[in-house]
């Protein structure tokens, strides 16, 4: 029986990823790394990481996971709602690299690696964008007050963790990945904050619905 694990942590940016790799992931014996990082490293004021930093930990990240014998899919970071997210963080933080500077850098980082590496790419930035609707409708897949009664602009809907979910779920199957346990690794978009079942792969979140998809097709994937 396929096992799906939630290894999303609110907060991380790459750095974070890279101290508990080892502990979290890699010691539990992965056959499929998914990660899926960058939104802090590009738009928390917080947690902030020079651009050719989050590419040296980006790669390092890859190259222990499969080091250890895992396969790793890479994920595209999803879109942001600007305007939604500078009520909560300062303009000055971000200095010459204003958010969305950083957060396409991010993305080309993200597929420059799956390039260099030669590995799978779930782009969920480009279905998501194309999908998602992200403004301040309710309709829109990130959470805004007219969907959720919140300023946020960064995190998705329970519909938009079923889209994150699709997708990668579809590039698990277009490149036979196995699914034997499966790790998906990331920050709170992984961890599916405010959503049912958050930190688990259970519920709304896209762990949750990638295992679903999952254990219904487990007969026609690799083990």
């Amino acid at each position: 029986m396929p096992e799906i694990i939630n290894a999303g942590v609110g907060g991380n940016n790459s750095r974070a990823l890279l101290a508990r790799l080892e502990k979290d992931v890699l010691s539990r014996d992965p056959s499929l790394v998914i990660i899926m990082v960058g939104t802090n490293d590009a738009l928390n004021s917080g947690a902030l990481v020079p651009l050719d930093e989050y590419r040296d930990n980006l790669d390092l990240l890859v190259a222990r996971c499969i080091a250890s014998g895992s396969r790793v899919l890479l994920a595209t970071i999803i879109p942001f709602h600007e305007p939604a997210l500078m009520t909560r963080h300062q303009a000055a933080a971000y200095g010459k690299m204003p958010p969305a500077r950083r957060h396409a850098a991010v993305i080309n980082a993200i597929r420059d690696c799956s390039q260099k590496h030669s590995l799978p790419l779930a782009d969920v930035n480009t279905v998501f964008t194309a999908l998602g609707n992200t403004g301040e409708d309710a309709s829109s897949l990130l959470r805004n007050p007219a969907n959720s009664g919140v300023v946020d602009g960064v995190h998705p809907t329970s519909k938009g963790y079923a889209l994150i979910a699709t997708v990668i779920f579809q590039t698990i199957l277009d490149y036979r990945l196995p699914t034997s346990r499966v790790f998906c690794l990331g920050d709170s978009i992984t961890m599916g904050i405010a959503m049912q079942g958050d930190g688990s792969a259970t519920g709304d979140t896209y762990p949750g619905r990638l295992a679903a998809m999952i254990r219904i097709a487990t007969p026609g994937l690799c083990p």
